[in-house]
């Protein structure tokens, strides 16, 4: 009977056994750095050089339309690697023309009111001729994450949005895209 129980006793504690093995490595997680679209930064409008920011000048719509992330997390070093792959949607007047544009993006690392990281990036977009709308999908640079003070990957969130001007702030409140 001491056998069977001794054998009994391992078969229960394996399970916690496999669990302290994988502490100590890089595991891929589900639940990451939330990634996340500022509302107010979401869409921004570009309008023809020189003229006044007005529905009949606009050159074209670029829109934040979805964000998603992956990370791994290594529990010895407490670091998260963390990727982000965005999607943008360009909206223009329908033209003969083949046209490509820049413009710049923010993506934010942060846990409630503190920030950790803050990086631009610039979005290429090519209308192909005769085109009003093109998809684009970008991934960032990977983000490193120290977790410390008992805080977990999904304490964290990925916020991503345009880096506007005040005047395009100012426009995009004209025309309902800012979330009260």
């Amino acid at each position: 009977m001491n056998l069977i129980a001794s054998r009994l006793g391992l078969f229960r504690l394996a399970p916690l056994g496999a669990l302290l093995l994988l502490l100590g490595c890089t595991q891929k997680i589900s639940i990451c750095p939330v990634p996340a679209i500022l509302a107010d930064t979401q869409s921004v409008t570009i309008f023809r050089p020189g003229t006044a920011p007005d529905l009949a000048n606009e050159l074209f719509t670029v829109s934040l339309i979805n964000a998603t992330g992956d990370c791994t997390y290594n529990t010895r070093s407490n670091l998260v690697h963390a990727t982000l792959d965005l999607t943008f949607r360009a909206t223009r007047a329908p033209t003969s023309e083949a046209a490509t544009y820049a413009v710049p993006y923010f993506v934010v690392v942060h846990e409630n009111d503190k920030i950790f990281a803050k990086h631009l990036y610039t979005l290429k977009l090519t209308f192909a001729p005769g085109a009003a709308v093109t998809t684009i999908t970008q991934s960032p640079d990977e983000l490193e994450l120290n977790i410390s003070n008992g805080k977990l990957p999904w304490n964290y969130q990925e916020m991503t949005g345009f880096q506007m001007t005040a005047a395009q702030i100012e426009y995009n409140k004209t025309r309902g895209r800012y979330v009260p």
